[in-house]
């Protein structure tokens, strides 16, 4: 526990210096009403069963507060929110996926006054989720709601099988880029690595100091130089055979069942997603074949300072509209962020029954997002040891894997105004010497990439400020 309380101290140290000046102990965060009936519309599109016993729990605690949950997907979430604006009837509290729009209608709160007066948001929340909703550099506007981090499986039963030790729950980015390409080996049908969000996506995080978003933006400006860097590496790793490629002659001729390549036992590295040990690393079928997959975060880059960790981030707003905006906050930091709201999650999940008795959750369904002792301690509790197929245990060290899962980061159409604009109309859209996308092009050795670094990062920028102006004339002038 040593190791993983310094490095708690030293996560809340770079929090504290990370956002806007709060004095110590000037924190002035009003009280809630304890007597009054209140009742706060709370939206989600998952988690159904947690969300209601976690809102249960809260009124137990708040009996003069109601928290009616609303439902909706994530496919119609973003009409859903258009709709229930126009018509002056947003939940108070709602989850939300793409930014842009709510940037262009006054459908959320200024909640700086809220977030910064909190202390636990101030010293404990994450560095990069707490800066994440700060629309202007001056208000924030949102809150995280959800933390899916992206995971990198290393294949216990192929690492074995080549008499190469796992490396620590420390490891780099270039520990993993030399495991990919030492780990490789065609004579015994073993591949470095296959991906589902690849070096491109990952590397300009990982590889950044202090990134902020997608492409290595730092809230200022995009750093394609690193995104051409890690689009090379991705193409290199593909040509040169380390990348596992389904369907592909090569493929077919180890695995002629075509498996997915991240369950065939073939593949040392996968990159995905950490629901990705739910549905499959705990499997039997999967274990029958071998797979023991070990869970790391994705790497930062050695001597990268607060790098980013890719991550599926949800977000939440407090309506523009709510009247009780004090008491939805508390309402959302349980539900979502909060310390005591993950304790409570700690006692839930393992009890949470389907119809037939079976616990819903063998793993938890997502991730911490406050740096906290207690919490590590409380999750890495419930969290389950990984068996192979004959039951003995292969790995087990969630406390080192939870303290080194900070800091994440998520697509940029989430926290940078214009970001899916520019990618749609730029990036996926614009023609690049005949060919619609600039990945496109790439791919089929039509350009020199590295032609376009300086306009993607102007183009982008623009983009940026065109959304900001629409941003400020809606929200007006901090």
């Amino acid at each position: 526990m040593k190791k993983v309380s310094l490095f708690l101290v030293l996560v809340m140290l770079a929090t504290m210096l990370s956002l806007p000046a709060v004095a110590e102990g000037a924190y002035n965060m009003p009280e809630l009403n304890t007597t009054d009936p209140i009742t706060v519309t709370f939206m989600t599109w998952d988690d159904y069963e947690l969300t209601q016993a976690l809102a249960d729990k809260f009124m137990e605690q708040h009996p003069n507060i109601t928290i009616e949950l609303v439902y909706t997907t994530t496919g119609d979430v973003s009409a859903t929110l258009l709709n229930m604006a126009a018509e002056g009837a947003l939940p108070d509290v709602f989850f939300w996926l793409d930014l842009d729009p709510l940037l262009s209608n006054q459908m959320m709160m200024d909640i700086t006054d809220l977030v910064e007066n909190d202390e636990e948001y101030v010293t404990k929340l994450y560095p990069s989720l707490q800066n994440a909703g700060y629309v202007d550099g001056e208000r924030c506007f949102f809150m995280p709601g959800e933390n899916l981090p992206a995971v990198v499986y290393l294949d216990k039963g192929v690492f074995d099988k080549l008499n190469v030790d796992l490396p620590g729950q420390d490891w780099t980015w270039e520990d993993m880029c030399e495991l990919i390409e030492t780990m490789s080996d065609p004579s015994q049908g073993i591949w470095g690595y296959n991906f589902f969000m690849g070096p491109v996506t990952c590397g300009p995080l990982s590889l950044v100091d202090n990134s902020k978003g997608e492409f290595g933006w730092n809230g200022e400006s995009y750093d394609f130089e690193v995104w051409a860097e890690c689009m090379e590496l991705q193409s290199e790793y593909a040509r040169k055979g380390y990348q596992a490629i389904g369907g592909s002659d090569e493929y077919l001729a180890v695995v002629p069942d075509n498996l997915w390549p991240g369950e065939s036992g073939h593949v040392a590295i996968q990159m995905d997603a950490y629901w990705t040990l739910n549905n499959i690393y705990t499997q039997a079928y999967c274990l029958e074949r071998g797979v023991n997959m070990v869970p790391y975060n994705i790497p930062a880059g050695d001597g990268v300072e607060n790098a980013g960790r890719f991550s599926w981030v949800d977000f939440i707003s407090i309506s523009a509209t709510c009247e009780h905006p004090r008491e939805a906050y508390e309402v959302a930091k349980f539900l979502t962020w909060g310390k005591d709201g993950w304790l409570a999650r700690a006692e839930l999940y393992p009890n949470i029954l389907n119809e037939a008795g079976d616990p819903i959750y063998r793993v938890p369904g997502s991730m911490p997002m406050v740096a906290d002792d207690e919490v590590i301690a409380a999750m890495a509790a419930i969290m389950p040891e990984l068996k192979t197929a004959a039951g003995d245990v292969y790995w087990s060290d969630w406390e080192g894997f939870l303290a080194n899962c900070t800091n994440p980061v998520t697509f940029g159409g989430r926290t940078i105004p214009g970001f899916n604009s520019f990618i749609a109309n730029y990036y996926h859209g614009s023609d690049f010497n005949g060919y619609t996308g600039i990945e496109a092009a790439i791919n089929a050795n039509a350009i020199n990439l590295w032609d376009y670094v300086d306009d993607l990062n102007t183009t982008g920028r623009e983009y940026y400020d065109q959304t900001m102006q629409v941003f400020f004339s809606v929200y007006g002038q901090p």
